[in-house]
């Protein structure tokens, strides 16, 4: 593609864009609209964010071991359970909206420091993939941010589980108005 194609008439003279605009694409700066700093009201982002905490391991509750999380996270059977046992794993789940991309960060730390923590996040996509990321801390582990643990797209849903932590998950939509 010639230069000539992506021209912008600018008075008595002629400015070559060095990229075309397309979807995705900030129409004032040319940067793609995840990275967009002039804050024009297309590429607008708004923060997100999701909250969880997961009691300790209570006894004679078997359905809070890091097995069972994983287990319970992937085949979805808490939601079922949940309404059936109280003593079930329950979860906190919210849906991803927005125009491109979404990177998820976490921020967990354990209730009880002196106990082994579980922390969980599920993503499902609107074409069936599901992409779980889990990470059990040993006693004496403190307050972590883990940045970029997963990518996703527009109308996904995430989950998150917790045995003995408080995690939360933060994102930004980028929509237009």
């Amino acid at each position: 593609m010639s230069s000539a194609q992506f021209a912008k008439y600018a008075g008595g003279q002629v400015l070559p864009f060095a990229r075309p605009f397309g979807q995705g694409v900030c129409k004032s700066c040319g940067c793609e609209s995840s990275e967009c700093r002039c804050g024009c009201r297309q590429c607008r982002k708004e923060a997100k964010e999701l909250t969880f905490t997961g009691d300790a391991k209570a006894p004679g509750r078997e359905a809070n071991t890091p097995g069972a999380l994983a287990s319970a996270a992937m085949t979805n059977a808490a939601a079922p359970a949940a309404a059936a046992d109280t003593n079930a794993l329950t979860s906190a789940k919210a849906f991803i909206g927005g125009g491109c991309c979404v990177h998820i960060s976490l921020e967990y730390a354990p209730i009880v420091a002196t106990a082994q923590s579980t922390v969980a996040i599920i993503v499902r996509d609107t074409e069936g993939t599901a992409m779980l990321w889990k990470k059990v801390d040993p006693p004496g582990t403190h307050y972590q941010v883990k940045e970029n643990v997963m990518t996703t797209k527009p109308g996904a849903t995430i989950q998150l589980l917790a045995i003995n932590a408080t995690v939360r998950a933060r994102w930004c939509e980028v929509f237009s108005c």
